[in-house]
This record gives structure tokens, sequence and C-alpha cells, in this order.
């Protein structure tokens, strides 16, 4: 039903829904990409790939004086990027394809890429490229569901059933930890971090849901009462919801 290049199939057909989440709640997944340099000194020059990079979400989380190169495949995000997003920003997006990236060899310090790559089934291509482009001693940075998480769990189960689309995820395993170890990564770690996405209400967060995942037939109310039964919420110290998210967290450095 699903092919390795559905991620430019499926956000050409809504990233914008997508980005106007972004747009409407730009802090409400802070913790996921502060989560992504966790432990990391982010220095002054640096060089740096997101992959696929979306509606260039990432660059707000990233210190001025770093180089950030945006590289993604959906033509409507690359669109939006130049009309809303970042128009007339010092860092560019470039339409490319996932095996084959426009950077040279040995030439990035770290190589970033967030909760795209469920959408693609066949990773080793992409990261035999993040290999190829990072310097000796760089990083890559990966994260995305884990296959048996609860965040799995609901965009395959619930969300895919009441998305026109569907949805099928590839997630992180255990053994896309030895595909980054054949291919010559050393120091490959991961951990499962939980933490949450932050709305003012349960119903901010079902609306938001709805546009990030393309949840056209269900409500607003439907969507706020599934996500309380299967992932759920908290109420923060500062009377903010949290809603309950988790992803996993693939460290690789190139020796």
């Amino acid at each position: 039903m699903f092919s390795p290049e559905d991620y430019a199939s499926i956000f050409n057909a809504r990233a914008d829904a997508y980005h106007e989440a972004m747009r409407r709640w730009p802090d409400a997944r802070d913790a996921e990409f502060t989560t992504l340099f966790k432990g990391m000194s982010l220095k002054a020059g640096m060089h740096i790939i997101d992959v696929p990079s979306g509606g260039g979400y990432l660059a707000r989380y990233l210190p001025d004086d770093v180089s950030l190169h945006h590289l993604e495949t959906s033509e409507l995000f690359a669109r939006l990027f130049e009309e809303e997003a970042h128009s007339g920003s010092k860092h560019p997006l470039t339409l490319c394809e996932l095996a084959r990236l426009p950077e040279q060899d040995n030439s990035t310090d770290l190589a970033c890429s967030l909760a795209g790559l469920h959408h693609i089934e066949d990773k080793t291509p992409l990261f035999r490229e993040l290999f190829r482009v990072l310097k000796p001693g760089g990083w890559a940075r990966i994260a995305d569901a884990h296959l048996e998480s609860a965040t799995a769990k609901f965009l395959d189960g619930w969300m895919g059933n009441h998305n026109s689309m569907g949805h099928h995820g590839w997630y992180l395993n255990e053994r896309t930890l030895g595909t980054l170890r054949e291919i010559g990564f050393t120091d490959v770690t991961a951990v499962n971090e939980e933490y949450h996405w932050v709305f003012s209400s349960e119903h901010e967060a079902a609306a938001y849901c709805k546009r990030l995942f393309g949840i056209d037939q269900a409500s607003t109310e439907e969507t706020e009462a599934a996500i309380r039964e299967l992932l759920g919420f908290d109420t923060l110290e500062n009377g903010l919801k949290g809603m309950r998210w988790s992803l996993y967290y693939v460290s690789a450095r190139k020796p």
C-alpha cells in the first residue's frame, strides 16, 4: 500500500495543513525539538543539515551563528518554506532525493532528522548519505517513534483510521541501530524520550493534531477524546495542558 517515496507524496498532498498547525502553535513541540540537541554543544560556524526538513521548523532552535541547510523532498513544503516560513532566510532549503544529498563528502558537523523517517521504508540509502557527508567526528541525531511505542500505535491505529489517506509507518527499533553500525557509525546509542506537547487546553491540542496529522474523518471533540484515552493529558505546573508523546532519539558518530 505504501512505497519508500511516500513522504513526498503524503506531504505534497497535506503539507499546507501541517504547516498551518506549526504556524498557529509554534511552541507546542519545543521539548521535542530541543531534546534533539540534548548533551550537545552547538558551536559557531558548525554546518548542520536537517533532512527531511518540512517547513524549516528546526532553525528557531539553533543559534544564529551556525550554517543550516534544509533538505526536503516535498515540493509543497519547499514552496511553503519560501513563501511563508523563512522567506529571505539565510538558511537555504534545497529540494533533493534522500539517497542523493546535495552536500560534499566530509562537509557536515551535525546531521539531523526529526519525525519524518517513519514515512520511509528503506532508510539505509539516507543513512549512507549521512555517513558520507559527515566530517570525521561528526554526529547524526535521528528521532522518530519507536516501533513499540504508544506514539506509533496511535499513528497507525486511531489516527490512521480517521485520516482519508490512512497511515502506516516504518518505525525505528533496535535493528535501526544495527544498520547504522553496519554502515560504519560508532558510538551508536538510543533512548526513548517521553515529554509533552504543550497547549492551553485539551481542545486546542486536538485542533492542532487534526491539522498536523490530516485527521479529516473525526471531529475535534472525537480527536480530543481519542488522545485522552490513547495517549493521555497532564496538567502542568503552569496550568497548561501537556499531551503525552515520545520519540526514540538515536545518536551516531562518524569515526
